[in-house]
């Protein structure tokens, strides 16, 4: 009976640790919403190298299918820039300030990609798949909108789990062999489903990656490429800005060193999945 109190402690344990955390993200200054946007390298926070990459390639598509007011650099394009600025990571961004940024890729928009979750376990009774980016837009030096988004699709073996503890409260070996047995094929389910996404995907988050980048276009702030007067605005700044850095003068002021970001709480978006 001992070993079945811990076994049932095991259980709760899991469901216990699936509490959501806070989460806190910038507050940002209202401003006019850029026109020509660069979808810059990811900063990786996450132990999976290749995911990184394969998450802003995953947001660069949606936004080729959804511009969302936008007209995008083509990827390529940005990272031949960056890469001649010396630039060949996302992680390296912080030492470059946006306005330098905005002149090297001759861009009035930035997108900034903070990867902070990447997580898929599998455990006999919960499964979940989760990914969260943190995602910053600037307008030349102004950051003007940030938003984290997450998406976390989560599996309950409810009917396993009810079997196998009422098998071991109760005694009955039946049930709870049962109740094992269907939580050691609910293992291999998504295992498969892991192995077959990656397979077909690349990546075995890059649905939930799919889903963020849909949830970002949705939600981003809608650009000014259909706005004339502010297309060449920002045309002009850009020529002003080449011509300063040509002549050997700075571009960046001491305000752009000083300036502080609040900090808002947020809630994250979750969607639960019971069997």
């Amino acid at each position: 009976m001992k070993r079945y109190k811990l076994f049932l402690l095991f259980i709760l344990l899991i469901f216990i640790g699936c509490t959501p955390k806070q989460d806190f993200v910038l507050k940002a200054t209202p401003s006019i919403s850029p026109a020509k946007l660069a979808i810059l390298p990811v900063n990786n926070n996450t132990n999976d190298v290749a995911g990184g990459f394969i998450f802003r390639k995953v947001v660069y598509n949606n936004f080729e299918q959804d511009n969302a007011g936008y007209d995008i650099q083509n990827i390529n394009k940005t990272d031949e820039l960056l890469n001649e600025a010396g630039i060949t990571d996302g992680g390296q961004l912080k030492f470059v300030k946006p306005i330098e940024l905005s002149e090297i890729l001759g861009v009035d928009g930035l997108l900034y990609t903070d990867l902070d979750e990447l997580d898929f376990m599998t455990y006999p009774y919960y499964h979940t798949r989760s990914v969260k980016g943190t995602f910053m837009v600037y307008n030349f030096e102004k950051l003007i909108w940030v938003k984290p988004i997450r998406v976390a699709i989560k599996y309950f073996g409810v009917s396993s789990a009810i079997n196998t503890i009422s098998g071991a409260v109760s005694g009955d070996s039946d049930q709870l062999n049962a109740g094992m047995t269907r939580a050691a094929i609910d293992i291999a389910v998504h295992q498969g489903i892991k192995y077959a996404t990656i397979a077909g995907l690349d990546h075995e988050l890059a649905p939930e990656m799919a889903l963020v980048s849909k949830k970002l276009s949705h939600v981003i702030p809608r650009g000014s490429r259909d706005n004339p007067a502010y297309v060449k605005k920002s045309e002009d700044e850009i020529k002003y800005l080449r011509e300063k850095v040509s002549n050997k003068e700075s571009i960046v002021t001491d305000e752009m060193y000083i300036e502080e970001k609040e900090k808002a709480e947020v809630l994250e978006e979750i969607i639960p999945i019971l069997n």
